[in-house]
Parts: C-alpha cells; sequence; structure tokens
C-alpha cells in the first residue's frame, strides 16, 4: 500500500500515505520497509533529512541480513554522514560483499584503500568491475597502472580504464590516464588492450544491470547515491 501510494500519478499518490504505511510495516520488522525509511531520513524524501535515523533503520534491516540494508549503512558511516569507523563499516561493507553485492564490494575496496590494503583493495575492485561497475573498473585501473596491490600492468590497466569510460565514466582523471597509458603502450599493445576491452564488454553483462539495480542519478557517483523505492528491490 504504501509503495502503491508513492508511486501513484495524480491523486493516486500520497506521499503521507506512502509513509505512514512504510513506517507501520518497518516497525514490524519487515527489511525492505525499514531500508525505505531508512532512504527517506538518508536522502530528506518526504521527511527532514536526518542521517542519524536513517542509520538506525538500516541497521535493523541490514541486522537481518538485507544486502541494500548492509551497504547503504556502511556507506553512511565510511562517508562520515554518522560518526566516521572505518572498522565497523567495513564490518557492514563486508556482509554486502559476501552476498557478491557490487556497491558493497566497491565501497569496503575503498576502506582498504584508507588502510593501505591495496591487494585486497584490488581483489574487491576487480569483483564488483566484472560486474560491470564503473567507478570499480577505474579504481582496479588505477592500482594495475601504479602497481599498487597487484602486478604493475599498463595494458591492463588500459583495458579496465576503457571498459569504465565506455560505460560513462568520462572523468578528467579517467580520460587523462588513457592519454598517457595510449602513449607509454605505443600503438601496437594499444591496440591489444582495446580489444580485449571490446571483448569483455561483448561477453560480460553487468548483473546488476540484467537484474534492473541501474538507472538513477548518482549511481555512478565515487560514493553511489542510494537506489530510490522502485529500484531498490531489483539491488537484492
Amino acid at each position: 500500500m504504501g509503495m502503491t501510494a508513492m508511486m501513484g500519478v495524480g491523486p493516486d499518490r500520497n506521499e503521507q500515505s506512502a509513509l505512514e504505511n512504510i513506517r507501520r510495516s518497518a516497525q514490524m520488522g519487515y527489511p525492505p520497509a525499514e531500508v525505505l525509511l531508512g532512504y527517506f531520513y538518508d536522502t530528506g524524501t518526504i521527511v527532514t533529512k536526518e542521517p542519524g535515523q536513517a542509520a538506525d533503520w538500516y541497521r535493523k534491516a541490514a541486522l537481518q541480513d538485507d544486502p541494500v540494508g548492509e551497504w547503504l549503512l556502511g556507506r553512511l558511516i565510511f562517508m562520515g554522514a554518522v560518526p566516521r569507523d572505518l572498522t565497523e563499516a567495513a564490518r557492514w561493507l563486508q556482509k554486502a560483499a559476501a552476498h557478491n553485492d557490487p556497491f558493497g564490494e566497491y565501497l569496503l575496496g575503498k576502506v582498504k584503500l584508507e588502510h593501505q590494503d591495496y591487494a585486497k583493495a584490488a581483489e574487491l575492485f576487480r569483483k564488483a568491475a566484472v560486474q560491470g561497475l564503473p567507478q570499480a573498473q577505474q579504481q582496479l585501473g588505477f592500482l594495475l597502472k601504479q602497481g599498487q596491490g597487484v602486478n604493475l600492468d599498463k595494458s591492463e590497466a588500459y583495458t579496465w580504464l576503457l571498459i569504465s569510460y565506455d560505460a560513462g565514466n568520462q572523468s578528467a582523471s579517467v580520460a587523462n590516464s588513457l592519454a598517457q597509458l595510449d602513449a607509454e603502450l605505443g600503438s601496437s599493445q594499444a591496440q591489444e588492450a582495446k580489444n580485449k576491452a571490446r571483448e569483455i564488454e561483448q561477453t560480460s553483462n553487468r548483473v546488476v544491470v540484467a537484474r534492473g539495480c541501474t538507472g538513477w542519478p548518482g549511481e555512478f557517483d565515487a560514493i553511489p547515491v542510494p537506489p530510490p523505492p522502485d529500484i531498490q528491490n531489483s539491488c537484492r
């Protein structure tokens, strides 16, 4: 009933009715409703933005092993919207990563970067990269380019950065790195790397896209924006 009221058009749309029904469902312990209520407080949708309340509701869902609740809670803690504690953030992101959730894997990789555990960061970025997350592809490419946590491999770095760029991550840092690597590799090696990128793009489908967990503003930010209500279930 809450989702019907929220997603309705014209007179069928009633945000207060949506909030009341979703809150009632969350208070009865239904994890998707708990995540939705957390999302409202996280983003300031319908209610006043309150990160602490968002964390409380995400935590309720995360304690029931809801992967969306886990990575959204880890995200809030990692970004410092509530008291920043990298150990606590890693705890929840690890639980999301155990579900093979690419957002959880990527953000856990970011935590590992802060701890300078480059090998583990590279491992996590690769897991998210093969699921098609452009931010993870970028980070994996940077580590390969610098030889941090992995063997230095400029050709593979070029491949992953190109895949990220093709997916829409056309930031200056990615574009500049591609230009630099293109010059360093030479035409033959660069072409091989491009061919490899095309092969990966043609033979691997992005898992989250296949499920429908894609298509919202801020999805590919360095710290991804939470998925909106109509997409959240596709991310489980």
